[in-house]
């Protein structure tokens, strides 16, 4: 009988530690940054009856210093043409956001405040959600948030840095703001400049992984009257509108974009940029290759990008 008590309490003691463990696992920014890659969405939690999404494809990056970005896509095929088709369904497939974030850690929950996002209603507003992690695992479910959809919850698991990157790699490793978007000649000529109509970013990962959300040009974001927008607030959202994420590959002076999922693109596609840093590091050109215009002139289309973060805030407490 004192054998069976001894086990008894020793077992005890073993499963309190391990629960305590798995519930103080750390949800502080500098632990929670990494490249994130979802493995399971659900939606309707708040029924009891959540649906599950068979193939969902997403990515959630987060920093040291509090950045964001957020892309996911739910259409199983990745079709390329949705956005042009079908304007309502491309938003209901593709959703997605980039800004800031705080995490509450007594309540347990991430407060987000997006900057852009592929909605509207998502961008400039500011929603939470609780946040549980189990080591490299993490959980998210929807609080208040906009197109929730009767509660949503996204599961991801987290990818750790690619080992021995370049040189170039780890210094485009950030979050890159969009400053200005130029068309210029091969000999210097400016022929025309434009700007985004919100706040747009293109992130580079430790873990070898891209995100873009790009607002459309010129034109600010205008929120759709109710939770399902119309056919029409729908196709003026996504014109215009870039963002896809996928793997990063990086040599001398370019980058290459792998996508894995896009709503303006299609997946599977790889562009190819040349990437030039100034010399403190804190401003990046991404050009297009050049190609000849209707008056025979050899034109360059390139973005300037300006640093917010970089390696050290994306890798937090994960260094190698």
């Amino acid at each position: 009988m004192r054998r069976v008590v001894v086990l008894f309490v020793v077992f005890a003691v073993f499963g309190i530690a391990g629960q305590t463990t798995a519930q103080t696992t750390s949800i502080a920014p500098a632990d929670l940054a990494a490249t994130w890659q979802l493995v399971s969405l659900e939606r309707g939690v708040s029924s009891g009856k959540p649906e599950r999404n068979q193939q969902p494809r997403g990515l959630l990056i987060l920093d040291s210093a509090d950045n964001v970005f957020e892309w996911v896509g739910t259409n199983p095929r990745q079709e390329p043409d949705a956005p042009a088709v079908d304007p309502v369904k491309a938003l209901a497939d593709y959703s997605g956001f980039w800004g800031r974030y705080r995490v509450d850690t007594a309540q347990r929950r991430v407060v987000f405040n997006a900057r852009g996002a592929v909605s509207p209603n998502v961008s400039a507003h500011e929603f939470s959600r609780t946040i549980e992690r189990d080591g490299d695992r993490l959980t998210l479910t929807s609080i208040d948030e906009p197109h929730s959809r009767g509660g949503t919850r996204w599961v991801y698991e987290r990818i750790p840095p690619i080992e021995a990157p370049s040189p170039l790699f780890r210094k485009a490793a950030g979050f890159w703001e969009y400053v200005v978007e130029k068309r210029t000649t091969t000999t210097g000529e400016v022929l025309s400049e434009q700007k985004r109509g919100g706040p747009s970013t293109i992130v580079y990962t430790p873990a070898g992984y891209v995100g873009v959300h790009f607002l459309p040009i010129n034109k600010t974001p205008r929120p759709f009257a109710g939770d399902v927008p119309t056919p029409e607030e729908a196709r003026a959202a996504v014109q215009g509108y870039i963002g896809y994420y996928g793997s990063l590959t990086v040599y001398p002076g370019q980058v290459f974009h792998n996508l894995m999922s896009a709503m303006s693109n299609v997946p599977g596609t790889i562009l190819r940029r040349f990437a030039t840093l100034s010399k403190d590091g804190n401003e990046l050109q991404v050009a297009f290759a050049p190609v000849r215009d209707q008056q025979g002139r050899m034109v360059v289309t390139s973005v300037t990008l300006r640093r917010i973060s970089g390696e050290a805030e994306m890798l937090g407490n994960n260094k190698k």
